[in-house]
């Protein structure tokens, strides 16, 4: 009983961490805001759903290995992204 007592807590806590990311939502919602971008031109998108990419995959690794590192990082990589897409 204490074996399934524990694994269900820690599946509960792994998962939470999961939901509470705001990267789960907010880079899917980055890129839509690109594409719906009138301001940029093609190249400029190109450059921007690149680097968009880049920290997506930063961060769904990040998720996968647990490693809270790579997730601060992708995290950041967003915020600086943000404000250039909505230009």
């Amino acid at each position: 009983m204490r074996y399934i007592l524990t694994a269900t807590i820690l599946a509960l806590t792994v998962s939470t961490t999961a939901l509470a990311c705001s990267g789960t939502k907010d880079y899917p919602a980055a890129v839509k805001a690109l594409e719906n971008n009138q301001h940029l031109n093609a190249e400029q998108k190109a450059v921007l759903m690149g680097d968009l990419m880049a920290g997506m995959a930063i961060h769904d690794d990040g998720h996968k290995t647990n490693n809270m590192s790579k997730m601060g990082q992708s995290l950041e990589i967003l915020q600086t992204l943000k404000p250039k897409i909505s230009q």
